[in-house]
């Protein structure tokens, strides 16, 4: 047993070491709403996981949802693409008083597409992707569409300072809410700063406008905190801002990179 631990430690310490001299930065996608513009390298496997808690009222009733794990792969294929496979389990308890009403749990949010760097960082011109996503009807009834629905965003990043970035994404999608297919316009913006080579501080703004319903608009914060140079845990907490989105969420999460 002690040669096992030795040989697993000494492990871990060589993979730190070879990813902090060989492997470009790594970002991730998460824990906030916004999507980061970089793309991972190509060879390279990025793994996103965590869970989330939400609180709600809908109709006249508390929803309190889970999402454990959020699970996200990505994978880059081409220096300035990436194939994208996400999936998440849910589970949403909706309840008068102390009545537990309804529940329904299963698997939820499969979907798949890519992201593609057009332009890079120029001055003041920000660096900006194109992300795609299909979701799939291979989830739970209660959850997913019953035909494949699109989601488009545009993802824009502007370096302020070496410490400090400022991104912002915009785009469409089609939302199964409460049963309902509904067309959505999603936009959102996320002020980060690094307090060190390991600590991040991020601050948000996000939300979604169905057609023909009040917007849902959102603030959060977090942190993300590398543990090596290809490891990273995270953390956020947020509330609504406005009269129709959740009352609070929190949640946390790990995300690695798999080194070519």
């Amino acid at each position: 047993m002690k040669k096992l631990v030795l040989l697993f430690s000494l492990g871990l310490l060589q993979f730190g070491a070879y990813a902090q001299e060989s492997e470009p930065e790594f970002e991730t996608d998460r824990p906030s709403f916004t999507e980061a513009s970089s793309v991972v390298p190509r060879g390279y496997y990025q793994l996103e996981t965590g869970f989330q808690y939400q609180k709600k009222k809908v109709d006249g009733f508390e929803r309190k949802q889970w999402l454990y794990p959020q699970a996200l792969l990505r994978i880059g294929v081409l220096k300035s693409a990436e194939l994208r496979l996400e999936a998440t389990f849910r589970q949403d308890d909706y309840r008068s008083g102390e009545s537990l009403v309804q529940h329904h749990e299963g698997l939820s949010t499969v979907r798949v597409g890519t992201k593609i760097k057009v332009l890079d960082s120029q001055g003041a011109w920000p660096e900006m992707s194109l992300l795609g996503m299909l979701e799939t009807p291979w989830g739970r009834d209660a959850f997913e569409p019953r035909q494949v629905v699109p989601e488009v965003m545009l993802l824009f990043t502007n370096k302020i300072t070496e410490k400090v970035k400022f991104q912002y994404n915009a785009g469409f999608r089609r939302q199964k809410e409460e049963g309902e297919m509904e067309n959505q316009l999603e936009y959102s913006a996320t002020l980060t700063g690094k307090l060190s080579q390991k600590f991040m501080l991020f601050a948000e703004f996000f939300g979604d406008k169905p057609k023909g319903s009040p917007a849902e608009n959102q603030i959060d914060g977090g942190i993300q905190f590398m543990v090596l140079p290809n490891l990273q845990l995270d953390a956020v907490v947020g509330t609504g801002v406005s009269s129709h989105a959740p009352e609070m969420f929190a949640g946390g999460g790990i995300s690695v990179r798999l080194p070519r």
